[in-house]
């Protein structure tokens, strides 16, 4: 029985070198016969707040013929790249929910960091966003020749970097009004409350005192007030780009409610994508009206409301005179 665990250890070590091996192969002969230079179908990059309408916004896209990537979480973010951007937030201790420290990043920094996610674009951690038929096509995600982008509210603060890598991508920012966004936040953190579960590995990292067990998503969003704070720091951020380049197009989430054959319009010749006007009713079939200034029906919320309504922030967004 020993001899044949040993055999057994053995046999499994070999496969897994054994596939390492025809992994890195695979990798240095794509490398190696790698010649040409990109061709860039520059990206469509949704940002803005969490529970702002990305997600709304990422689908209407997707249904019109761009692609967003094969793996995405339940949110309609791409894997790949909510997996790279959380990579450079931990790098300056931020997150998605404290992200003040990406404010401070120089051009040295981000040049760093540049280099340091290029090779991710090209080697086989891409088929995570191209998917492997995808990956042999291409070979190279700035390689897309079809219209193409990602939804992922981080990039929010790591639209730098990635305007250094694409400068010509086309920026979609949608935003909505602070208290309808951080009530749905807290809501949120509600029921990933409700959904935990204590699995061995989380008991071993609690034992341990090591890794983040998660027992909570977001400490600082279950506070409405913080909810709105951080909703500031996204749009002020978002705004910010306005600075950067031209190619980007703010959006009010309550005004695609309100006009959505006009605001649909407009995005559509923003992104330069031929669109027909069953299209445009397939996406208004999908609108839910009831969101728009929801939290006016409940007078807690409507007092935080008055507390911040006079924030310049909220006069420059047409938010300082909602009905009450």
């Amino acid at each position: 029985l020993k001899h044949r665990n040993k055999k057994l250890k053995f046999s499994s070590y070999f496969r897994l070198n054994f596939q390492f091996y025809n992994i890195n192969l695979l990798y240095i002969m794509i490398e190696k016969n790698d010649k040409i230079q990109p061709v860039k179908m520059s990206p469509l990059i949704i940002i803005g707040m969490h529970r702002s309408g990305t997600t709304l916004l990422s689908k209407i896209l997707e249904d019109s013929g761009v692609f967003m990537g094969v793996k995405k979480e339940v949110n309609n973010e791409s894997v790949f790249f909510l997996k790279i951007n959380d990579w450079i937030m931990r790098q300056f201790n931020a997150s998605w929910d404290q992200p003040y420290n990406m404010n401070f990043l120089d051009n040295k920094t981000i040049d760093l960091i540049k280099k340091a996610i290029i090779p991710s674009l090209k080697d086989i951690r891409s088929i995570e966003f191209l998917g492997l038929k995808n990956y042999f096509k291409y070979k190279d995600i700035r390689r897309l020749d079809i219209p193409w982008g990602w939804k992922d509210p981080r990039t929010t603060f790591t639209l730098d970097i990635w305007l250094k890598i694409f400068p010509e991508a086309r920026i979609l920012h949608i935003y909505r009004n602070p208290i309808d966004v951080a009530e749905s936040l807290r809501k949120r953190e509600e029921e990933l409350d409700l959904i935990f579960k204590m699995t061995s590995i989380k008991k071993i990292k609690e034992y341990l005192l090591k890794g983040k067990v998660g027992y909570i998503s977001s400490i600082r969003v279950r506070h409405i007030r913080e909810g709105v704070f951080l909703w500031k720091e996204y749009v002020e951020k978002s705004f910010s780009y306005d600075k950067v380049t031209k190619n980007i197009l703010h959006i009010k989430y309550e005004d695609l409610l309100n006009n959505p054959k006009s605001q649909l319009e407009k995005i559509f010749d923003f992104i330069e994508i031929p669109y027909v006007d069953k299209d445009i009713s397939m996406a208004i079939n999908t609108f839910r009206i009831d969101r728009k200034y929801a939290f006016t029906k409940d007078n807690f919320l409507v007092s935080i409301y008055h507390e911040i309504k006079d924030w310049p922030i909220m006069k420059k967004l047409g938010y300082d005179n909602i009905p009450c």
